[in-house]
């Protein structure tokens, strides 16, 4: 039986009297402000153009299905065409209402009847649609929706069609949790919502902590070792000392009475950018341009791309860096990463051309890594303390570049996902890699390295 028709204000006057705060609070969760009801009425003449395709759609869709097509059906089981036509009229009206807004008080306990309506405690004591097939249909129409939208904008304002679409798909997150909420005991006040302040680095470094456990990398900045950089007298105001710590370039600023250590490395094409122009605030790559703010890091560009910075301390005129080291127990270092260095052979006479699978000792430093090619094929070669190292340059989980990454004792990191090996042995000492790395031989000789395949 067709229950009778009533106004919009008789609906209104059914929902729920709370329905207004309870929307309030579900869109300032979602982040549906002011600014996105303002596209959803920019976009009102595209949704009505299209709303007769839109609940045709809808209904195409409720008929084809046996748990939503039985409120449709006469006793004979035929289509009761003149209830599937009432139900769309108050279809229509509803989102009529959705696209010109405003989104008050009266539209939250509309759509609170409009819930209320799918199950036993409405108008129709019939009908009784289960909470699953209301969540289905909302997404159903958001989906339809953003086609109509794609149809009318993408090609001639794509910039309207993200906006118009992201504010109508916070809407329906909206819309849906109000529909169902009716399923649910709504007894309790609804207090007013607060929102506290948070700080969104803090949070990012969580997550990143979170996914580099997932996937089995160690996190570089676990354990950090000061190291000495000079005496203070050294750098006055204004100046700079570029200093180099396994393998590591850090450029040392004395700056408006500051101190600050940054990765010698620029963040585009990996230039030496301590070593550039600074004006006020602003340090210049030397080698195409990028700008950075010192004090913080952040490229100019984009303020979220940052160099990596590490902590200064002044002890008893004294500077001191506090670099990322690897923990010994797990990364395998030995006494041996810490003995003196071993002189490095000299060359006698005019230095002679280098072979491609070759190297010059002197240019390779204790604690440096070099790439030389080898048949073809890229590898890096290691310097740990006098006794040189080989391997693929090409890490096995990924195929990031080892000789751009770290050098800590024996074991080198991929500057890709963290992975670690032993140079001497190529083995896995710390994921996600689970491979070992291919090892190679070195042979030196009058102060040249050679790289061998046998």
């Amino acid at each position: 039986m067709m229950e009778p028709s009533q106004s919009l204000q008789e609906k209104i006057s059914h929902g729920a009297r709370d329905a207004g705060d309870y929307f309030r609070n579900m869109a300032q969760f979602v982040g549906f402000d002011k600014k996105q009801a303002e596209a959803i009425y920019e976009s009102r003449y595209i949704i009505e153009k299209y709303i007769p395709e839109l609940v045709t759609q809808f209904y195409v869709h409720l008929l084809r299905y046996p748990p939503t097509r039985k409120f449709f059906l006469k006793p004979d089981g035929s289509i009761n065409e003149d209830y599937v036509q009432f139900r769309m009229s108050h279809l229509t009206n509803y989102w009529r209402r959705t696209a010109y807004g405003p989104y008050d008080d009266d539209y939250a306990r509309y759509i609170d009847y409009v819930g209320l309506a799918h199950t036993k405690r409405g108008a129709d004591p019939n009908i009784d649609i289960a909470e699953r097939y209301v969540i289905g249909q909302v997404g159903f129409m958001q989906h339809a929706i953003s086609n109509a939208l794609g149809q009318e904008l993408h090609e001639i304002d794509p910039e309207w069609e993200v906006r118009a679409t992201k504010a109508w798909n916070l809407l329906m997150i909206v819309i849906m949790e109000m529909l169902v909420r009716v399923y649910r005991e709504m007894d309790a006040a609804i207090p007013p919502q607060t929102v506290e302040s948070v700080d969104p680095d803090m949070v990012q470094r969580l997550a990143i902590g979170a996914y580099e456990k997932g996937v089995g990398m160690h996190h570089l900045r676990e354990v950090r070792q000061a190291f000495f950089v000079g005496e203070e007298t050294e750098i006055p105001l204004g100046e700079r000392k570029i200093v180099s710590y396994m393998g590591l370039s850090v450029g040392v600023f004395h700056h408006q009475s500051g101190w600050y250590a940054i990765q010698n490395k620029c963040l585009h094409a990996g230039g030496p950018v301590a070593t550039g122009r600074l004006r006020g605030d602003v340090l210049t790559c030397p080698w195409h341009g990028y700008q950075y703010n010192l004090p913080t890091g952040s490229l100019l560009e984009d303020p979220h791309a940052k160099l990596e910075m590490y902590p200064v301390e002044i002890i008893e005129g004294q500077v001191f860096i506090k670099l990322p080291v690897m923990p010994t127990g797990l990364m395998g270092m030995t006494e041996k990463s810490s003995s003196p260095a071993q002189p490095v052979p000299k060359t006698e006479g005019p230095a002679r051309p280098l072979e491609k699978n070759e190297f010059r000792l002197s240019e390779l430093k204790a604690g440096e890594i070099g790439a030389i090619e080898v048949n073809g094929d890229s590898v890096a070669v290691f310097n740990v303390n006098g006794t040189y190292y080989a391997l693929d340059d090409y890490c096995t989980h990924a195929g990031g570049p080892l000789s751009e990454g770290t050098l800590h004792g024996q074991t080198v990191v991929c500057p890709w996902h963290g992975s670690c090996f032993d140079v001497a042995t190529g083995a896995v000492l710390c994921g996600p890699a689970t491979k070992p790395m291919k090892t190679y031989q070195v042979k030196t000789d009058g102060g040249i390295g050679r790289v061998e395949t046998e």
